[in-house]
């Protein structure tokens, strides 16, 4: 078992802020309901699920360049 770097668990911990995040602008319209309050709540939610998308489900979902096997044509 190998023990993850600092990068990845200040990733993870980054990913899972964003969540929490979002958590609380779908509950901020609960606790004081207005329409800018619903409009912000959903103003950020937007932007925290594109920062998610593009920092934590991307990057999970490439394979690191440094296990590429791609073998190259030995006549090329």
């Amino acid at each position: 078992m190998t023990v993850p770097s600092r990068a990845d668990l200040l990733r993870r911990r980054r990913c899972r802020l964003l969540v929490f995040g979002m958590v609380l602008g779908a509950l901020l319209p609960i606790f004081q309901w207005s329409w800018v309050t619903l409009a912000t709540g959903l103003v950020g939610i937007a932007v925290l699920l594109l920062v998610y998308r593009r920092e934590c489900v991307c990057k999970s979902a490439q394979p690191s360049a440094q296990s590429d096997t791609h073998l190259r044509d030995p006549g090329a």
